[in-house]
């Protein structure tokens, strides 16, 4: 009888360690065993969203609200139940088609979905395209540049697997995402917060006390550690930034940011001309801060990128003079000539061979492929505040783009910097890993 009853306890102690995983169901025996197929962009898939009628009308009822409500997330046959799911976003909350944060252990502790914590759908609500923030995103990783994996879907709500149109689908920037791109998820992930009071930061010192910081860097790991712990690091990068004279950014910045990342983060996004971004109109926006472990390395992750391919002939200098470490990279020299030359290399990466059609190279493929995709789902979408001629428009002006962007950033170059035009640029992404990684 008492080894009964010890071998019944075993039993339901491992039923107990198992329960999360039971809330992970599968529907056919072809199911996914990795989420590359739903990230990777090969497919438009369709994503099912298992919700209550009045909790979906809820939930856009309280779109200025977190409120999270329950749901069952299904993809391909293979169905997460009780998850969470809330309105996400800044200025582009709407009730008609807002973006969303699915949360996996919002309800069951440790529950993932194909080893994430959570994801994001965006409804590119001021996208015509919906594959702006896409194609930016894999511009960054073509250049080297840690961002998140994104791909479009259709998604399909309720009982009655009602149509709710394209949503951009993005891996979150969080736990799992450090652990893929730098082996270790043990550093201090902050999420930057736009002011909406037009109080707009340009890397200028906010003073004494952390009341400026904690508003506006919301952390993802450590959330429970003290104010100064987590807020002291933010403050010297700050103060760093506005001590480092120009001419030596190099090695009085080396503790903190990794120079020619951040060339590299700014060269892309003037590439794209990304309007709300680290060099947006409004001030620094759209991007996640991590501190590498036992350093006091900083580095920049882009986030929401799908305010980009706005202007053809837009200036390699725009909006450089008003950040404070890009004033300063643009004023010294040696280190503008890095950033043009950066700018170079990308034109060359996305750009088709001299003499090739100018339709063959990287950029104007991706955005082929990529409308080709959606274009039928966006046709269809009935909750876009777009037509389909802006559609259409917008993905003609990325091809375009595609086609001339570079020779526009080369003139630009040529009156600036005519030496470089011939100078092939490189990247220092990898030294950047060793050097975390120790």
């Amino acid at each position: 009888m008492r080894r009964m009853r010890i071998t019944h306890i075993i039993f339901l102690v491992a039923v107990g360690l198992c329960l999360p995983m039971l809330h992970v169901s599968a529907q056919s025996a072809d199911v996914p065993t990795s989420i590359d197929p739903l990230l990777d962009g090969s497919t438009l898939n369709d994503v099912w969203i298992h919700i209550n009628g009045r909790d979906w009308q809820d939930l856009h009822a309280t779109y200025q609200t977190n409120t999270y409500y329950p749901v069952d997330f299904e993809w391909n046959g293979l169905r997460v139940r009780n998850a969470g799911i809330r309105v996400k976003g800044g200025s582009t909350r709407n009730p008609q088609k807002p973006s969303f944060r699915i949360d996996f252990n919002r309800y069951v502790t440790g529950q993932q979905f194909l080893g994430q914590n959570a994801i994001v759908l965006n409804g590119s609500w001021l996208d015509p395209s919906s594959i702006r923030d896409r194609v930016s995103m894999a511009l960054f990783r073509r250049m080297g540049i840690p961002a998140p994996r994104q791909a479009n879907i259709r998604l399909f709500v309720g009982a009655g697997r009602e149509y709710a149109g394209v949503y951009a689908i993005s891996e979150e920037v969080s736990k799992p995402f450090l652990n893929a791109h730098f082996g270790d998820d043990d550093g201090y992930l902050f999420e930057f917060n736009h002011s909406e009071e037009g109080n707009n930061w340009h890397f200028e010192d906010p003073g004494p006390g952390y009341a400026w910081f904690i508003p506006r860097f919301s952390p993802k790991t450590h959330e429970t550690d003290p104010i100064p712990n987590l807020y002291r690091p933010i403050e010297d990068l700050i103060q760093a930034v506005n001590d480092a004279p120009q001419s030596d950014l190099e090695s009085k910045l080396s503790d903190f940011l990794d120079i020619d990342t951040f060339i590299t983060e700014l060269a892309v996004q003037n590439f794209l001309s990304q309007t709300d971004g680290l060099l947006g109109g409004n001030g620094m926006d759209n991007f996640f801060l991590y501190r590498f472990p036992r350093t006091r390395l900083w580095m920049f992750i882009p986030w929401d990128q799908d305010q980009s391919f706005v202007q053809l002939d837009e200036p390699p200098s725009q909006n450089m003079a008003q950040n404070i470490l890009a004033r300063k990279i643009w004023d010294e020299p040696k280190y503008r000539d890095r950033y043009l030359a950066k700018i170079m290399e990308i034109g060359r990466s996305v750009s088709a061979p001299a003499g090739a059609d100018p339709a063959s190279g990287w950029l104007v493929q991706e955005v082929l492929n990529d409308a080709a995709q959606v274009r039928e789902a966006v046709y269809q979408d009935p909750l876009k505040q777009y037509s389909n001629d802006d559609f259409e428009q917008v993905v003609g002006l990325m091809q375009q783009f595609g086609r001339q962007r570079d020779l526009y950033e080369r003139a630009f170059v040529a009156q600036i910097a005519p030496q470089l035009l011939s100078v092939s640029g490189t990247s220092r992404i990898p030294t950047l890993r060793d050097r975390t990684s120790r």
